[in-house]
C-alpha cells in the first residue's frame, strides 16, 4: 500500500534524512511501492510546486536531486502502489489545487464520490484515480464549511459511506499540515504517526538512529524545530500513533492537535 511523509518545519528544510539517509526511508518504502512518487513543497512566497514521476525513486534521476534542491517549511511526500488508476504520473500524489497539496493511502469509490461533486471541483479531474476526487470533495466542504476542520470532518462523514479500505492522507495549504487515519474494520497496515523533533537548548538536533546520528546532527540548524508525520517511524525516536478517526492539525505554531471526527 502507498506510504505518506508530511512535514511542518519553523525554518525551511530539505528531506535528505526523511527520504534516505535513515534507518527507514522513503525511498526504501518506496521498493514495496514501485509505482511512482512525489514531492510537494512551497517557495518563500507561499507557491506550491510539485515534482513526481510513475517509477519507484531508486529507479528515478530525479528523485535524489529534487529531494536535496527543494527547501521549504512544509513538504508532503508519498510513494504509491497502484489500486485505482494505472501507474502514470497523473495519478502520482500528491496532488495540487490553488495552494492545497494532497496525498492518499487508500481506496474509495471513486464514481460515487465523484458524482457529489460540484464547478470547479468536478473540472480538469487530471488522472483516473479515487484519491484525487477524495482530495476534491474535501476541498469543496471546505469552501463550503468557510472552516478547515469543519469541512474535513463533514467531507469525511461522506467518504466513509465510499470507503473501501483506507482513508489515510495529508493536506495542507503551506499553512497548516493536516493528517487524518481512518479505515475500515479489519484493514490492517494503515498506520500513521508523527514526531515533534526539536534541538536541545538551542543547540544541534538530535536523532537516535544510529546508523546516522552524527550525519543529521551536522546538518541540523540551531533553533529548529518540525513535526513529521509518516505512515511509519522513521528512527528510534518516539513516534506517537494517530488514533484511528482522529484528524492531526499541525499550525505554524507546531503545536499539534487533535480533532476526532467521530
Amino acid at each position: 500500500m502507498c506510504r505518506l511523509l508530511g512535514i511542518s518545519a519553523n525554518k525551511p528544510v530539505d528531506l535528505r534524512f526523511s527520504l534516505f539517509e535513515g534507518r527507514r526511508t522513503l525511498q526504501g518504502l518506496g521498493e514495496e511501492n514501485p509505482d511512482g512518487w512525489g514531492l510537494g513543497w512551497y517557495d518563500e512566497d507561499g507557491r506550491p510546486f510539485v515534482k513526481k514521476e510513475a517509477r519507484r525513486p531508486s529507479k528515478s534521476k530525479l528523485f535524489r536531486p529534487t529531494a536535496l534542491e527543494a527547501r521549504s517549511r512544509v513538504f508532503v511526500a508519498h510513494v504509491r502502489k497502484a489500486t485505482d488508476g494505472r501507474a502514470r504520473k497523473k495519478n502520482c500524489h500528491p496532488f495540487c489545487f490553488d495552494r492545497w497539496l494532497f496525498a492518499h493511502n487508500g481506496s474509495v469509490d471513486r464514481d460515487k464520490l465523484q458524482a457529489h461533486l460540484k464547478a470547479p471541483y468536478a473540472e480538469a479531474l487530471e488522472g483516473e484515480t479515487d484519491s484525487e476526487v477524495y482530495f476534491r470533495w474535501i476541498l469543496q466542504c471546505i469552501e463550503s464549511k468557510g472552516d478547515a476542520k469543519e469541512g474535513i470532518a463533514a467531507a469525511i462523514n461522506v467518504v466513509r459511506l465510499h470507503a473501501r479500505t483506507g482513508l489515510n492522507f495529508l493536506l495542507t495549504d503551506g499553512s497548516t499540515l493536516y493528517a487524518y487515519r481512518d479505515c475500515r474494520d479489519g484493514c490492517g497496515g494503515y498506520t500513521l504517526f508523527y514526531l515533534v523533533r526539536a534541538s536541545r537548548d538551542g543547540g544541534p538536533m538530535s536523532v537516535r538512529s544510529r546508523e546516522v546520528e552524527a550525519l543529521v546532527e551536522s546538518k541540523a540548524l540551531k533553533g529548529e524545530r518540525a513535526v513529521l508525520v509518516c505512515s511509519e517511524g522513521l528512527t528510534e525516536e518516539p513516534w506517537t500513533e494517530i488514533p484511528l478517526r482522529h484528524l492531526l492539525v499541525v499550525g505554524p505554531d507546531l503545536a499539534p492537535s487533535w480533532v476526532e471526527v467521530a
